[in-house]
């Protein structure tokens, strides 16, 4: 979906302003990606509050996702930030295993019933080949997936050119990758909600349109702004953070509503 409220700011910022924003949002992105892994410890839980997990992407570090611990953090939510290997090199698919363990290991501690999970970029991969293909979809209510290359990327191909030889995944988001065809053609479990997100201007991940599972009306959003925007920007995390604060009788009312709604003519 094309958010309404994304429209209007398109308007009033003009191509100029919005080139400059994009920019702006990326040199944000590069001093939070020098902080690396060695960020400040996840928060002891706060009870009434459920807990979310961030994935960060290829190249990324636990920094990268600073700015949203932080915004999620004053909103009064616990953040657990993931780090997953030296910048993402490795497996997809293993990466996946090892986030399903450490969602569980929350889980387990906190004596909770589930988390919620947004994943940047590739995060976004990692983060439903775990809900797909491991135990952590029990306990899992949403996610969140921001930027993700969905359909795979062409921009892989410079991945694999510089780092084809030691990694992966830079392999597994080529869109005619077996782990793609493989991620889409594993059914959603039941009960988990999942929202898209993405950048209007993004070169890295171009748009993949909503995969099976995600409401094109209610949960494909696309908002102005490019790849590293996502983090970066305050409205790409007000569509986030509305997705996760819905109470779960509401969303159930809404998919209800619109299971017995007549046909139209």
């Amino acid at each position: 979906m094309r958010d309404g409220q994304g429209k209007g700011e398109r308007k009033r910022r003009g191509p100029l302003r919005g080139a400059l924003e994009t920019v702006a949002h990326g040199l944000g992105y590069a001093r939070h990606l020098i902080r690396g892994n060695r960020v400040s410890g996840d928060l002891s839980w706060v009870e009434n509050t459920r807990p979310i997990v961030l994935v960060h992407g290829f190249l990324g570090t636990r920094g990268t996702m600073m700015p949203l611990t932080r915004r999620f953090q004053a909103d009064g939510r616990v953040v657990f930030t993931y780090h997953h290997g030296t910048f993402q090199l490795g497996s997809l698919a293993s990466t996946a295993e090892v986030l399903g363990e450490h969602i569980r290991s929350i889980v387990r501690s906190l004596d909770i019933d589930a988390v919620d999970v947004v994943g940047f970029s590739m995060g976004g991969l990692v983060a439903l080949h775990a809900i797909k293909f491991t135990p952590a979809s029990r306990v899992v209510r949403r996610v969140v997936m921001m930027g993700a290359p969905l359909r795979g990327t062409w921009m892989a191909l410079a991945g694999v050119a510089a780092v084809g030889l030691i990694s992966p995944s830079v392999w597994q988001v080529v869109p005619t990758s077996r782990f793609l065809r493989e991620l889409h053609e594993a059914p959603l479990p039941p009960g988990i909600r999942i929202r898209q997100i993405h950048a209007e201007q993004d070169a890295l991940c171009p748009e993949p349109g909503p995969i099976p599972g995600v409401d094109r009306e209610r949960d494909y959003i696309v908002l102005p702004g490019g790849h590293s925007s996502l983090v970066i920007a305050q409205p790409f995390y007000a569509r986030a953070r509305e997705f996760l604060d819905a109470p779960d009788d509401a969303v159930e009312r809404a998919l209800d509503v619109d299971a017995v709604a007549p046909a139209s003519g």
